[in-house]
């Protein structure tokens, strides 16, 4: 895969499969730097991400995951997500945005809102 669209769209099918480690192992960058509603504490860098996501996953099962709208324009994608998914022992259903900004065909910077 060659440009942000389809990177992106394999990213979105890991995320409904449940795969967001092995999405993540291959499409972001070692040095993303990732925030969650503007805070990056503990989310600079591959390792510390992945370690997050490691956290995420190990405790989520994704029920549904839908994308209700998605937007790419150059190196930059965002996408919003209608998620219903079971966190550590409780359901949760939200909607949110992620915006993402590539370099070398890898996410190299991730925002949620």
């Amino acid at each position: 895969m060659s440009n942000p669209e389809e990177i992106l769209k394999a990213i979105i099918k890991g995320i409904q499969e449940n795969k967001i480690l092995e999405v993540f192992d291959k499409y972001y960058h070692d040095d993303v730097v990732m925030y969650e509603k503007g805070d990056s504490t503990n989310r600079i860098g591959k390792a510390a991400n992945r370690k997050a996501e490691e956290g995420f996953a190990g405790n989520a099962t994704i029920h549904s995951a839908e994308v209700t709208k998605f937007l790419v324009t150059g190196n930059n994608t965002a996408y919003e997500m209608k998620m219903d998914f079971t966190y550590g022992g409780h359901r949760v259903q939200k909607t949110q945005w992620a915006i993402q900004e590539f370099k070398d065909n890898k996410v190299i910077k991730e925002e949620f809102f």
